[in-house]
């Protein structure tokens, strides 16, 4: 059975700006805060600067999920029935991001809190690639005839698995570390997002946009061959 990719990513695309969204009621103000005084205002505010920087981190690996899943699915054809249940377990994995965000927000020395967090970013992280490994094993990646955007798709896959799997080993890395070290923990958490937003010289949109021009010059093409 061959699925639409639209409906998954309108549907994917509502949970992840609500999990973005309600991450931000994790944040919370100091519960005497209404009396004390304006000289210990700003002391008492620092309290939440873990919170806030918990929350600032979180909404980025968010951010990157979603950015990746949006051009992943812009590179495929067709879905079938097992890559709704990989989304929705990657989805799962998603949504509970929130519950350790808020826990390391409020403890963000405990190593517990920073090991739990990294547990939920690898399985986040793991989901993402047995999406992406499915839909390259039952060729539901675009296909051109001309081949050209084929093997840049190709190069692009190639080099997402790449950083899927560094930034597993990273998050794998990061658990081990919270307990002898939780600012080692914190550095291996950035290993992912540096990864991100390094440059390989491969616009994604730019070749999501070649992929709906070839698209509409192929249904061109068919639909004169048809008139004819």
């Amino acid at each position: 059975m061959n699925i639409s990719t639209n409906r998954v990513e309108a549907f994917s695309d509502c949970v992840i700006s609500i999990v973005m969204t309600i991450m931000v009621f994790g944040i919370k103000l100091p519960n005497n805060l209404t009396h004390i005084t304006d000289t210990r205002e700003l002391k008492e505010l620092l309290i939440l600067v873990p919170q806030l920087v918990a929350y600032l981190f979180s909404f980025t690996v968010l951010g990157i999920m979603w950015l990746n899943h949006h051009h992943l699915l812009h590179m495929i054809q067709r879905a079938d029935e097992k890559f709704l249940w990989l989304n929705l377990h990657l989805l799962f994995w998603l949504s509970l991001i929130p519950f350790p965000t808020n826990l390391l927000g409020e403890a963000p020395f405990l190593t517990y809190s920073a090991a739990f967090y990294g547990i939920i970013l690898f399985m986040a992280s793991f989901a993402f690639l047995l999406l992406r490994r499915y839909a390259i094993r039952h060729n539901f990646m675009y296909i051109e005839e001309q081949k050209t955007l084929s093997k840049t798709i190709a190069k692009v896959t190639k080099r997402a698995i790449i950083k899927n799997y560094i930034g597993m080993a990273a998050y794998l890395l990061s658990i081990v570390a919270s307990f002898w070290s939780i600012y080692a923990a914190y550095a291996c958490f950035t290993v992912a997002p540096i990864l991100f937003f390094i440059p390989d010289g491969i616009d994604d949109e730019v070749l999501a946009e070649r992929m709906i021009e070839n698209n509409l010059g192929a249904s061109n093409n068919n639909n004169n061959n048809n008139a004819v």
